[in-house]
């Protein structure tokens, strides 16, 4: 199946995962694969600065959302990528490629879409069951945030951790789960679920 055509722009902020080969877990500990991700992020950034709004990392995925003022996404993924999938592999001795194809991502296009994709890639390790608050979870820029934890980067978001939290923790519906689901599937896609919140100014144009 050819690769859907990359957008590139600067304009709307994208939603990128990518899972390990084989949708194996991790095979060092995942307090070291989360060093190794920040410092992956930080270098990419360096050479090809985009802005990081959220990053959680799962034992064999990661979630990041991230927007490109100089519509230099596929530039950065790259770069993370390959130094992130390089230092697993020195780091485990493992000779086989990290990651099991090339990152999915979806650009979002509106504001209910950006509050939902936060919420559904904050909420990822409620989902699976390893904690019960979204605060709660290690290896996410949300708890570094909150903690006040050092990040050897600066997080640019569109919202206040602070005033959202209870609704980050508040379950998506299956319909609005599905929905976004299906985002990642597609290059462009336009949430139309339920906005339980009022989204932030700085969106009002969309």
């Amino acid at each position: 199946m050819p690769r859907k055509n990359l957008v590139r722009t600067s304009h709307f902020p994208y939603h990128i995962t990518t899972r390990s080969n084989q949708r194996q877990w991790f095979v060092i500990d995942l307090k070291d694969v989360w060093e190794i991700s920040l410092n992956s992020l930080y270098e990419a950034n360096n050479i090809h600065p985009v802005r990081i709004h959220g990053f959680v990392l799962m034992g064999n995925h990661y979630h990041l959302v991230v927007d490109t003022p100089d519509s230099n996404i596929d530039k950065f993924m790259y770069e993370f990528n390959k130094r992130f999938s390089l230092a697993l592999r020195i780091s485990s001795g493992k000779i086989n490629k990290m990651f099991g194809g090339r990152y999915k991502r979806s650009l979002i296009q509106n504001r209910s879409h950006y509050l939902n994709v936060l919420k559904y890639v904050y909420r990822n390790p409620v989902k699976a069951n390893i904690v019960n608050r979204v605060e709660s979870y290690r290896f996410s820029t949300l708890y570094a945030e909150l903690k006040h934890s050092s990040l050897p980067f600066r997080l640019h978001s569109y919202v206040n951790v602070y005033d959202y939290l209870e609704w980050f923790n508040s379950n998506h519906t299956d319909l609005q789960n599905e929905s976004i689901k299906k985002g990642l599937k597609k290059t462009v896609f336009n949430y139309s679920g339920t906005r339980e919140r009022r989204a932030p100014p700085c969106f009002d144009s969309f």
